[in-house]
Order: C-alpha cells, then structure tokens, then sequence
C-alpha cells in the first residue's frame, strides 16, 4: 500500500493527475459561465493540459488563471465570431424542422453538420494556438486553418474525442445520467488533455505555421490586424 501512494508511483500521479483534471474541469466550467468569456476559458483549459502532457502543471490553478487573464481581452475576437456560427447553425437546425420535404431536410442538416464540424475542428487547434503563441486573431485563425487542413487525422481524432460525449447523451439515453457526471467532473479538461497528448507530436508544426502565417503577412497574403488583438 505504502508503495501505491509513493510520489514516484505511477497510481499515484494517476490520481494526482485526475485530481487536476477535476479542478481544472472545475474552473473552466466557471470560465464559460458568463459564455462570453468561454473562449478565455477553453484557451486557459489548452494552456494547463499541455503543461500537465509536458510535465509542467505544477500549479493548476496559478496557470489557468494567468492564462485567462492574459488571453481575455483577444480572445472575443475569435470566440464571439465563433458563438455567432453555433448560434446559427442551431437556429438555421431548428428551422429545417418545419421543412416538408425529408430529402431536402436531411441534406441541409448534413450541409450545417459539416459545417459545424469544421469549425469545431480549427477551434480545436486555435486554442493550444492562442494559449502557447503571442500572434494577432487572423494569424492565430490562419495557422489553426492550416494545422487542422494539413493534418486531417488528428484533426478527426479531436474532432471525435470532443464529440463522443454529446453522441453518447443523444444516442443511448441509458447512458445520460453517466454523461452528465462525466461533463461536470472532467469533460472539458479531458477533452483538451486528450487533444494536447494528439497535437504534443507536433509541437514545432506549430512553431512552423506560426512562421508560415507571419511569412504571408509579411507579403500582405494573410490580413493581420494592427492593434494585435
């Protein structure tokens, strides 16, 4: 028993490392409560799961907050734009309802799907982005649109890793009330610690499309906005 609770142990950084991911989950849950500021959160959540992947989450709570406050302000330049896409595609969903013809139905719930899932694939990427880089939006967006693009396995795995809980909920009702505790105990910060172990292997990729983005603005191929927000 004495050498399960070893610091050295691996039971014991399991459970030093679910306990984190609790806390963490915890945090940015209150993080996306005023949903404006969802972004910040979801950012901040990215920043603590590659620290916990490389091995540097000594302080969860230290570096959670450091990264929403510093993220803050940049962050309603992609996150609003992208809740107003959600947004839309769940109104323009509902809309579809009150359509007769099954046919045409199903084709644009499959059209706002795919839309849906494309924009949840690049934001899966934005976030590390903006929690580990200092660059404008459209540059952050920019290099997100190529990773996601040039790396469309990885994109599909965070793609599936972050939907497989709403599937579960909508598709096995039995299964809802597990659903629920697991959403409200580690469903964010697992996601994005599963999404930090898929992309650690491509660490300097991103170093790469950071260079790749700041190279197209430098010949006016990629807007950047000057105040750098």
């Amino acid at each position: 028993m004495a050498g399960l609770l070893s610091p050295d142990s691996s039971f014991y950084r399991a459970l030093n490392s679910a306990t984190d991911l609790v806390i963490l989950n915890a945090l940015t849950i209150l993080g996306c409560v005023p949903v404006v500021t969802a972004g910040a959160s979801l950012t901040a959540c990215a920043r603590v799961t590659a620290d916990m992947v490389r091995e540097e989450d000594d302080y969860i709570v230290r570096s959670w907050w450091a990264s929403f406050k510093g993220n803050l302000r940049q962050s309603f330049g992609w996150w609003l734009p992208v809740l107003a896409l959600l947004v839309l595609a769940v109104a323009e969903n509902w809309l579809i309802g009150g359509i007769r013809g099954a046919t045409l139905a199903g084709a644009l719930t499959g059209l706002i799907a795919l839309g849906t899932a494309i924009v949840v694939g690049i934001l899966s990427w934005l976030c590390p982005l903006v929690a580990q880089f200092d660059n404008t939006v459209a540059g952050h967006v920019s290099s997100a649109c190529i990773l996601a693009g040039a790396h469309p396995v990885r994109t599909a795995a965070n793609l599936a890793v972050g939907v497989a809980p709403l599937a579960f909920f909508l598709l096995v009702p039995d299964a809802r009330g597990a659903v629920a505790w697991f959403a409200v105990l580690i469903g964010l910060s697992f996601t994005g610690y599963v999404h930090a172990l898929i992309e650690k292997p491509l660490a300097k990729t991103f170093e790469d499309a950071q260079r790749l983005v700041k190279a197209f603005a430098s010949k006016g191929l990629v807007a950047q906005d000057p105040s750098g927000a």
